[in-house]
Parts: C-alpha cells; sequence; structure tokens
C-alpha cells in the first residue's frame, strides 16, 4: 500500500476550512472557533482509526498475528535490565 502524500492532509484540512466558513450554517466566528479548538482533527483521528480497524479485520481474516516490529529496531534509550 503506498503512503499518501503528507501536504494531502493539509490540503484536505483546508477544504474543511473553506467549507465550513461558506457553507452559511457558520457565521465566520462560529467557523473561526471551530478551527481554533482543532474539531478537524477528529476527522483525521477518525480515518487512522477506521484504517487500523481494518488492518485488525484484515489480519483476523488471514488468521495471521498482528505485525510487530522488533524492539531493538525502535528503541532509542539502553534498557539497564536488558543487559544492553
Amino acid at each position: 500500500c503506498a503512503r499518501p502524500d503528507p501536504a494531502l492532509d493539509g490540503a484536505i484540512a483546508a477544504c474543511f476550512v473553506d467549507m465550513l466558513r461558506s457553507c452559511g450554517a457558520f457565521t465566520r466566528e462560529e467557523a473561526d472557533e471551530l478551527i481554533d479548538f482543532e474539531c478537524l482533527n477528529g476527522l483525521f483521528v477518525l480515518g487512522r482509526s477506521i484504517g487500523f480497524i481494518g488492518h485488525f479485520i484484515d489480519q483476523k481474516r488471514l488468521k495471521q498475528p498482528l505485525y510487530r516490529h522488533p524492539w531493538e529496531d525502535i528503541s532509542y534509550i539502553r534498557s539497564l535490565d536488558r543487559g544492553d
């Protein structure tokens, strides 16, 4: 699966801000208040959550465990109890 362009999130956010401000359901002040509250972040969290759930269901369907990257490759702090 190809990773989407990081600028895509920004483009989507700009579209949502434009829609909030121009849809007529909110005054400019109300739209700006929603933006200041960072309510649009919930849309991105929701999308990531749905993707994670999809991967989880797919792994269950294929009877495979979820992938766990080796701890040694991602650890930045050397633990004294691991003998490093």
